[in-house]
């Protein structure tokens, strides 16, 4: 008698669709965290500009900047999320593209993680920095004292961030139109060049108008190394580049339903169509940041930790008091420079300080 057969098939592995989702899931779910924590705790207060002053010129033209980067953002919300979501009754590509970019704000300061490298001016509205306190494994001392400008930062990076994709992608589309035998590498190096150019023009000019400053670069790889308003090219490479150009490579290339590769395996997750959409979106987002932080907040903490002395002349509106290194913690990072070490503790005024 024949024994009946067992079939022991074995469990197929999840798609890329549910592992970009899922990842996705976290990495949201890690930002409300922090956020929540630095909303409710007790760094969320403004950052004091000290003695120094900006001009009335500069004054109205931060007025500017914080009314006009929020309203713009909210019109390329409209237009590339809200009304196509409206019409179709589904979110397109590039409305969960838009969507996931909205957060990439989260990780601005980043680079500041390991060693202090980039100044914000407080005379920004401002709420100190969503790091000390609330982000788990943040090393650098006095980090909440970064003025993180509210109305400039996460709307800047839909109105100023996510723009330089749409762009790269639109000048794409006429190169390709133009030389249709453009291979993938060149399609690559065409994004990753092009972005690389546009973020360095954005930044050097964001930088000279006095909204921000990197004095913790490698001056050997920096425009204007050694003065107040340098700028470090690994910033236009890893942010612009590298960062920026994942988002447009998603965008450019996808199969002919208009699918990216963060969804690939969709059709085969048994799930409703309104729960598939948010598996479509939590897999863009988890490719979009899980490209970020590998191609620009890693790297960058090496870049940190290996930075040249800043540059002197600082106003204490940019300088914000974060300078707290070395054996008597009132030195800026830099070469020879002790670096204080977790845990930091409370000083009268509300900044956390290294201890020793």
């Amino acid at each position: 008698m024949n024994k009946p057969q067992i079939n022991a098939a074995r469990p197929s592995a999840p798609p890329p669709a549910i592992i970009w989702a899922g990842l996705g899931a976290v990495i949201l779910l890690f930002q409300v965290y922090v956020l929540g924590k630095w909303l409710t705790g007790p760094y969320f207060v403004a950052t004091n500009p000290g003695p120094d002053h900006i001009s009335a010129l500069q004054h109205d033209y931060f007025v500017f900047m914080q009314i006009a980067v929020p309203l713009f953002a909210l019109w390329m919300l409209w237009n590339w999320l809200v009304k196509p979501w409206r019409r179709t009754g589904s979110i397109t590509t590039d409305g969960r593209l838009i969507a996931a970019f909205a957060m990439i704000f989260f990780w601005d300061m980043s680079m500041n993680i390991s060693s202090t490298a980039l100044f914000y001016n407080s005379y920004f509205f401002n709420r100190g920095a969503w790091n000390l306190g609330s982000w788990p494994f943040w090393y650098s001392p006095d980090a909440n004292a970064l003025p993180e400008p509210i109305l400039i930062t996460p709307p800047g990076y839909i109105a100023m961030v996510f723009s330089q994709a749409l762009l790269i992608c639109w000048l794409f589309r006429k190169a390709k139109a133009r030389w249709p035998a453009m291979g993938f590498l060149t399609s690559i190096a065409f994004i990753v060049i092009g972005l690389t150019i546009i973020d360095s023009i954005i930044e050097v000019l964001l930088i000279r108008s006095g909204i921000y400053a990197y004095p913790g670069s490698i001056r050997a790889l920096s425009l204007f190394a050694g003065h107040t308003y340098q700028f470090p090219l690994t910033e236009g490479l890893t942010f612009g580049g590298l960062g920026i150009g994942a988002t447009a490579l998603l965008s450019s290339f996808r199969d002919k339903s208009g699918q990216t590769w963060a969804e690939i395996g969709i059709e085969r997750v048994k799930l409703g169509a309104s729960s598939l959409q948010w598996v479509r979106f939590f897999a863009v987002f988890g490719y979009v940041h899980v490209a970020f932080i590998c191609l620009y907040v890693l790297p960058n903490q090496l870049f940190s930790l290996n930075s040249d002395p800043f540059p002197s002349g600082y106003p204490s509106y940019l300088e914000n008091g974060m300078c707290v290194y070395g054996v008597q913690a009132n030195q800026c990072p830099g070469p020879g420079v002790m670096m204080p070490r977790p845990p930091f503790h409370i000083v009268p005024g509300g900044i956390g300080r290294g201890g020793s």
